[in-house]
């Protein structure tokens, strides 16, 4: 009886330290992942990754009408389940992970306005609110920032006679144990102050979809639509490709009657 007593301690043990290895590991990785990412801002802060695209694209006659989608990580991830119910349009995603919205801000020009889009739906954000949680005492600072970049993209793109989507920021998922000392609830409290502010913006030809009726349960995202905190799984990307499907036609209209 001694001797199990002893195996049950050893293998407890022994868990316990696979446990807290695997957790030490996650956070070196993304401490290494934040790292880089903050090394290739220093170098390049505005992504050339869509140079070649983007040219054949504007070296081909539009034949439908145009839609780009444009921000990070969740609007990237799109690209893997376009909407089928949209009509017949040219969808063409311009979205990469990591990026905040002074970064997408800088690819305007080049992966937005150079494309000659009829409509541009914007999903972007929750790189800069996230970053509270390792920078005490920025959250009303980079809230402010936040709202302002994302209305500012709208602003501009409008100002070409485009029409825009704004949609609010997609809500997170409960927090992983892992990535806990990387989170705070005050990136939960912003995302819903800025999509509030985003819900009562009002620009010509910009339009805001608020995305939480579709894919918010309670305080997260609906358990059956995530990956993991930040980002969808296909099913989340269908919901919005049903949940947005009239307000899309009704832009693409507004567009073709310009």
């Amino acid at each position: 009886m001694r001797f199990s007593r002893h195996i049950f301690a050893y293998t407890i043990l022994a868990l316990a330290l696979a446990a807290s290895l695997a957790g030490n590991y996650f956070l070196f990785e993304k401490a290494k992942l934040f790292y880089a990412r903050e090394a290739q801002v220093r170098i390049e802060p505005i992504s050339d990754r869509y140079a070649e695209e983007n040219a054949m694209v504007r070296s081909r006659a539009k034949s439908k009408p145009r839609i780009v989608m444009f921000g990070e990580s969740r609007c990237g991830m799109w690209r893997a389940y376009p909407a089928q119910n949209w009509g017949d349009v040219e969808i063409i995603n311009r979205g990469i992970g990591g990026e905040t919205t002074p970064q997408i801000m800088r690819r305007l020009e080049d992966d937005v306005l150079s494309l000659d889009p009829d409509l541009v739906i914007l999903q972007m954000g929750d790189n800069d609110l996230k970053t509270m949680a390792v920078l005490p005492g920025t959250k009303s600072k980079t809230i402010e920032l936040t709202y302002e970049n994302i209305t500012t993209i709208a602003k501009r793109i409008s100002d070409r006679g485009i029409q825009v989507i704004v949609t609010t920021i997609f809500p997170p998922a409960p927090i992983e144990l892992l990535r806990t000392p990387l989170w705070s609830d005050e990136v939960n409290e912003s995302i819903d102050l800025v999509n509030r502010r985003l819900i009562s913006f009002s620009y010509p030809r910009v339009q805001v979809a608020d995305c939480d009726p579709i894919l918010r349960q309670g305080k997260y995202i609906k358990p059956e639509y995530s990956i993991d905190t930040l980002h969808l799984k296909q099913a989340g990307y269908e919901a919005l490709n049903s949940g947005l499907e009239d307000l899309v036609k009704s832009s693409l209209a507004k567009s073709q009657s310009r």
